[in-house]
Formats: C-alpha cells, sequence, structure tokens
C-alpha cells in the first residue's frame, strides 16, 4: 500500500515538473488568474512596443475661400481651436481666407479658378463667384458620388434643397440649410417706430405705396433723417418680386405668382414703369437721398443712423439679425408673400473645385458643418468665454461685439444653421418659425430650371451693360421717367434683348416639356 502511494506520488511530482516545462517552452504573455506574464514573455528589442503600427498619416490642409467683411483680427486665434478640433476628428487643418463682398470676392475666386490653383473649398451662390457659371465651365468638382457615399447631408437637406441646386441634375455645390423660401418686406428703426406710434401692421402685405404716410411723418419731424434707404440693387423695386430666370441685371422673369410661364422684359413692365414714377415722386418729396443713385452699401449706410426704412429680403429674425450687423434696433414688416425659387436654393452653397487635390477630404469637412454643432459654432461666434459667453445651453451673448476680435457672422455661408446659437436678442422660437416659413412659401414653377447662358453670352453682356447705366437712376428716382424708359427701351432692343429673352423662354418650355 505504501509502495502503491509512493508509486503515485512520483507520478504526480512528474506530471507537475512536464506541465511547467511544457509552460515555459510556449512563450504564452498570458498571465492567468494571478500569474506574472514578465518572467514568461518572449523578450522585445528595446524601443519596440512588439505590435506593429502603421506611420501616422500627415495632416491634410484645406484651403477655403470665404466672402465676408473681412478677415477677423482673431481669425488664426480661432482656427488653432478649430484645427486642434478637427486633427482628433478628420485629420485635417483649415486654412481660411475671407474676402470682401461683391467684386473683390468675385475677382479673387474666379481667378483662381481659372488659373487652377488648389484651391479645395470655396463660397459660392447665384450673386457671388456664380455658381451656374463655374459650374458650367468645370470648374467644380460633381458631389452626387460623394452624397451618396456619405448621405448626412443629403437626409438633412431633404430634396428641395439638392433638385433646386442641381444642374442638369447634378450637385456641384452643397446649400446651407436655412430658410430656403423668401418674402420681401421693409425694416423699420424702432426707436422712430414707437415714437410716433406707427400701425406697422397696416402697411403688412399691402403695396409699396402704403408706407407713404410713414416716410411723410419722418420728414417732417425729423429733419436729420433720410426717411428711406437704397444702395444699387438694394431698393424697393426688389418688392416686386419678379422671378429672374438670369442675373439680378440681366432682363427676363417671370410673375411670382405662378399665374403663367411667359417671360417677360421686366424692367420694362407695367408694373415696374409704375413703380420707378412712384419712386420719382419720392425723390422729388426728399424721402431719397439725393446721391442715392450713386450710394453702395446699403448696410453701411443703415449703421449711420441716418436712415429710417430700408427693403430687405426678410426671414424669421432678420430684425435681430441686422441689430445685431448694425447697432440700431429694427423691426420687420412682410410686403410680398414667401416665395420657393432658385435664388433660395442657390443663394448660399460651398463647392469643391475641380483643382482641389483632396476633393474626398473637403466633402467631409464639409460635412461635418452639417452634423457637428460644436464646429459650426466655434466657426460661427469664435471661443467661448473670449468671443462670446453661453446665456443658457443654446442661447449666447456676444462680448462687446464691436470691439471683438471675431465676429464674422458666417452662420448662414455653410452647414446647418439651424445647429446655430441663438443670440440673447433672438426669438427663442426662431428656427422652428424658420421651419414653418419654409412650409408656406409658394412653391415657384421654375424651381430647378438652369438657364443656359452659352449661346446667348454676348446678348447677355450687352444687356447687362444697358441695364447698369440706367436701373440706378431708375430705382431711386433720381430722372425723370417717361423720356428715360423711352431710351432703356431703345437701347435694350438695339442690345438684343428679344432674342435674349426667346432663347430663355425656349430653354423654359424644353425644361418643361422634360419633365
Amino acid at each position: 500500500m505504501l509502495k502503491a502511494k509512493r508509486i503515485c506520488s512520483f507520478l504526480l511530482v512528474t506530471l507537475l515538473i512536464i506541465t511547467l516545462v511544457l509552460t515555459g517552452c510556449s512563450g504564452s504573455t498570458s498571465s492567468g488568474s494571478g500569474g506574472d506574464s514578465a518572467a514568461t514573455a518572449t523578450p522585445t528589442p528595446a524601443g519596440d512596443s512588439g505590435t506593429k503600427t502603421k506611420p501616422e498619416e500627415p495632416t491634410v490642409t484645406l484651403t477655403w475661400y470665404l466672402v465676408g467683411n473681412r478677415q477677423e483680427p482673431d481669425t488664426p486665434k480661432v482656427l488653432e481651436e478649430v484645427n486642434k478640433y478637427l486633427k482628433d476628428k478628420l485629420n485635417v487643418a483649415l486654412d481660411l481666407h475671407v474676402f470682401g463682398w461683391g467684386d473683390e470676392y468675385d475677382q479673387k475666386v474666379n481667378t483662381a479658378l481659372a488659373a487652377g490653383e488648389p484651391i479645395d473649398i470655396v463660397f459660392t451662390a447665384n450673386w457671388a463667384a456664380n455658381y451656374n457659371v463655374n459650374a458650367a465651365s468645370g470648374y467644380f468638382t460633381e458631389l452626387n458620388g460623394y452624397l451618396e457615399k456619405y448621405p448626412a447631408i443629403k437626409d438633412i437637406l431633404g430634396e428641395d434643397f439638392l433638385n433646386g441646386s442641381a444642374i442638369n441634375g447634378k450637385n456641384y455645390g452643397l446649400p446651407t440649410n436655412k430658410e430656403k423660401v423668401h418674402s420681401w418686406g421693409w425694416l423699420l428703426r424702432k426707436d422712430l417706430v414707437e415714437k410716433y406710434n406707427m400701425d406697422i401692421q397696416s402697411i403688412e402685405h399691402e403695396p409699396i405705396e402704403a408706407i407713404e404716410p410713414f416716410l411723410k411723418t419722418i420728414k417732417e419731424k425729423e429733419p436729420e433723417i433720410t426717411p428711406l434707404c437704397i444702395a444699387t440693387m438694394d431698393a424697393p423695386f426688389q418688392l416686386l418680386d419678379w422671378n429672374r430666370i438670369s442675373d439680378d441685371d440681366v432682363p427676363g422673369a417671370l410673375y411670382p405668382d405662378n399665374r403663367d410661364y411667359t417671360i417677360v422684359n421686366h424692367f420694362l413692365a407695367p408694373e415696374s414703369i409704375k413703380h420707378y414714377k412712384l419712386m420719382r415722386d419720392w425723390m422729388n418729396k426728399g424721402y431719397v437721398h439725393p446721391d442715392a443713385a450713386t450710394m453702395q452699401n446699403q448696410v453701411e449706410l443703415m449703421k449711420s443712423g441716418k436712415y429710417f426704412a430700408a427693403s430687405q429680403s426678410l426671414k424669421p429674425g432678420k430684425d435681430a439679425e441686422m441689430t445685431a450687423s448694425t447697432g440700431i434696433e429694427w423691426v420687420q414688416v412682410e410686403v410680398s408673400r414667401p416665395v420657393m425659387t432658385n435664388r433660395e436654393t442657390t443663394g448660399a452653397l460651398l463647392a469643391i473645385p475641380a483643382a482641389s487635390k483632396n476633393p474626398e477630404k473637403a466633402f467631409l469637412f464639409i460635412e461635418k458643418l452639417y452634423t457637428d454643432k460644436h464646429l459650426k459654432n466655434l466657426l460661427n461666434y469664435g471661443i467661448e468665454n473670449v468671443h462670446y459667453k453661453k446665456i443658457s445651453d443654446n442661447v449666447i451673448e456676444l462680448i462687446d461685439p464691436q470691439n471683438s476680435g471675431y465676429n464674422p457672422g458666417h452662420g448662414w455661408k455653410f452647414g446647418d444653421q439651424f445647429k446655430d446659437y441663438l443670440m440673447s436678442n433672438e426669438d427663442p422660437q426662431k428656427w422652428e418659425k424658420f421651419l414653418q416659413f419654409n412650409e408656406k412659401g409658394l412653391v415657384l414653377n421654375n424651381l430647378g430650371f438652369v438657364f443656359d447662358k452659352t449661346n446667348v453670352e454676348t446678348r447677355i453682356s450687352s444687356c447687362k451693360n444697358v441695364v447698369q447705366a440706367y436701373y440706378k437712376q431708375l430705382f431711386t428716382g433720381s430722372v425723370e421717367v417717361e423720356p428715360t424708359v423711352e431710351k432703356f427701351a431703345k437701347e435694350l432692343k438695339a442690345a438684343g434683348v428679344d432674342e435674349l429673352i426667346a432663347e430663355m423662354q425656349r430653354q423654359l418650355d424644353k425644361w418643361r416639356n422634360s419633365k
């Protein structure tokens, strides 16, 4: 019995030794419960973690051209924060360039595109860096493939924006998700409205001339104030809201009520001539500044505090927006009915130039502007507690806005505006009202139609020259109407306006028949 026990003990010890030997030879680094992996791990060379990792990809810098008042002094400081954030998210950095409104921006962008400079993102619109022309010229990348591959933007924007900004079914720019309808109306100085107890609701959705009693009051009782602010195209003429086929200064438009598909020379339509006569009357009465035909920047004029009323394209909260921009309180009154046109669907877009070396990275960054609330507001308002402070989770107050190093007001220019913080002076229901505003807009029957200028570029140029020679004088009431209109009509005819409108009509009819 004792002998048997000894044999069993021997076998158990032998088995244990064999197990330990095998464990040591296996090279396993698994410690198990209470084990010590260091004693059995395979030695690794110095400086080698034992894990093969891919070398880090270099950060891609995206060059972005944007229109605005100026390059803000604190833009480098804000971009530093933006780029820290983007490094982790996309491994990209921004090189942002902001150029002034109008000719400055257009020249910068168009020159760069024509030269094939490797810009990655540009702001474009029907009024800036001409979206239709540059897309048709092959300067912008088609984005349909990216929209299918990365559907977040498509899901946010919906069909109206994408269909309304497409050219022959292809998207070359990504519209800002904002108001997709517009109306026209008045912005009025709030202090003067209250001082003279003006019933501004009495002029809502009324003809333009309904505002005249208010202008008369200001003229008589506020001699230092010009009743009506006009500069270039920013004039009450816009309240007629012609549904234009081409650029603002090109003849050819539909009536904005879907009455038919007949394109007219809207600059010489009976309604327009009647309006010119009204403006001439107002100029003679002193409601319009005598030098209005030479004035350029309506917003800067409004900042001066020397004007009572201005015609503006409206949306919910436009009065609060302009109050923040000008430092003067305004109230708004709608005149025209809300409509949805190509003007809105192509009113603010980001495009990726064909010369970009990083189109997919550029698209993914743009996508972030629709999906990432932190990034959107960082670019829009700057750094929290430096440029703004939070009043609540979604409401902010700018810190010294008149002297801030970063107060660009970019929100409507890119991404999903419904993710923007609200200013403390704005309606808490602003974004809900935007959505309601969008829903009540009349969809004009040429939404999605894009006029191809290729066959009539010379006539367009000639007609533009004529319009630019006359419209400022007629819009401001600076000239006698009948003899000026007679000359205007004669020169437009010589410039080929009839052939131009005939080509517009031909293309519109063809587009309708193809639907």
